[in-house]
């Protein structure tokens, strides 16, 4: 399960499905889906950057191209 702490807040995010995270902070608990709005629990609020990381769109694991793509930008030896 991917889990990231926030770095000033020192929030835990913990992904829970492919669209939902769980946000623990100062004894509340809160989940958002991947657009930041708040669907269960006490803690209304969530930085949507975190959110976005752990349940946004991802880019797919070994993809040649993308692989390919990420290389183009540098000098060719």
């Amino acid at each position: 399960m991917a889990q990231l702490r926030h770095a000033l807040s020192g929030a835990i995010y913990t992904l829970i499905d492919d669209n939902r995270v769980r946000v623990e902070n100062n004894g509340l608990t809160g989940v958002f889906d991947a657009s930041g709005r708040h669907l269960e629990g006490d803690l209304k609020h969530a930085d949507p950057h975190m959110l976005v990381w752990l349940a946004g769109p991802q880019l797919p694991k070994g993809n040649p191209k993308a692989r390919k793509s990420q290389r183009s930008w540098q000098a060719e030896d």
